[in-house]
């Protein structure tokens, strides 16, 4: 059995005293770091599905590289759409992994015979808060379907298909996710999970037998209920993290969450 953690949307500032939402994000993120490593199970590594920092600066990569360096295992980053890929890889260390392409933050971690391929779907400035997978990492992808063998498992920092909530369908979603969903349609008898963030809420999604699974941001979650036409900060905002247990045959994901504020 595999285990991860999946965290999500820490928006860390690019100074220790940052507040967004009447919350310090830094704050949230050490208290959880501290909460993984006292769990009585150990995981195998933490998945941070994007969103580190609010704002792609240095400052803040260094802030969060210091806030995650006392973790007990790897952790491994996707990038979000608040993300820029260079400054994770120059200061977020992670843990053994295959680069996959130049530039985008696109990679395959194999253990414990399962495969984790992480995809960077940050676009352009113009689509903002939308993603768009490269055609390059459809074709990665396509073949990992094609040729791969054992449990695999996704991970994007957006939702590629409608939620059923109006102003996260209008704005947050991949623009692509359909395509994506055709590619690993072929592959779903042994995908164990695609796994997101960005909707700053824990969400699932179960289509032609593939599972779409999201965790809650560590500091403020968003409603999201159908018919809602624009966003609205639920409060209180606990810091919410899942723990994914993996094995060949099964996924099982167990959501908690920690008062950090």
């Amino acid at each position: 059995m595999l285990h991860f953690v999946h965290i999500t949307d820490t928006h860390i500032g690019p100074d220790k005293d940052f507040i967004l939402y009447d919350v310090s994000t830094l704050r949230s993120v050490e208290t959880l770091v501290e909460k993984i490593n006292r769990l009585p199970v150990r995981p195998d590594f933490v998945l941070h599905t994007g969103d580190i920092a609010a704002d792609a600066s240095p400052q803040a990569y260094r802030l969060a590289a210091e806030a995650f360096a006392p973790l007990e295992m790897p952790v491994y980053y996707v990038t979000g759409n608040h993300d820029a890929s260079p400054l994770i890889r120059e200061y977020l260390p992670m843990g053994p992994k295959e680069d996959l392409l130049d530039g985008a933050l696109c990679y395959r971690v194999d253990i414990a015979g399962q495969c984790l391929l992480v995809l960077d779907a940050r676009g352009p400035d113009e689509i903002e808060t939308h993603g768009q997978l490269s055609a390059e990492q459809m074709d990665l992808l396509a073949d990992e379907v094609r040729g791969g063998r054992g449990p695999l498992s996704v991970a994007i920092h957006f939702p590629p298909f409608e939620l059923d909530s109006p102003w996260l369908d209008e704005a947050m979603l991949l623009l692509n996710g359909e395509r994506l969903h055709r590619i690993l349609k072929p592959a779903a008898p042994r995908l164990r999970g695609v796994f997101f963030g960005h909707v700053h809420r824990g969400m699932q999604v179960y289509r032609d037998g593939i599972l779409y699974s999201s965790v809650g941001s560590t500091f403020c979650q968003f409603a999201a209920w159908p018919g809602r036409e624009r966003p609205v900060k639920e409060s209180p905002s606990p810091c919410f993290f899942n723990l994914v247990s993996l094995s060949a045959q099964r996924t099982v994901i167990k959501e908690h969450f920690i008062l950090a504020h």
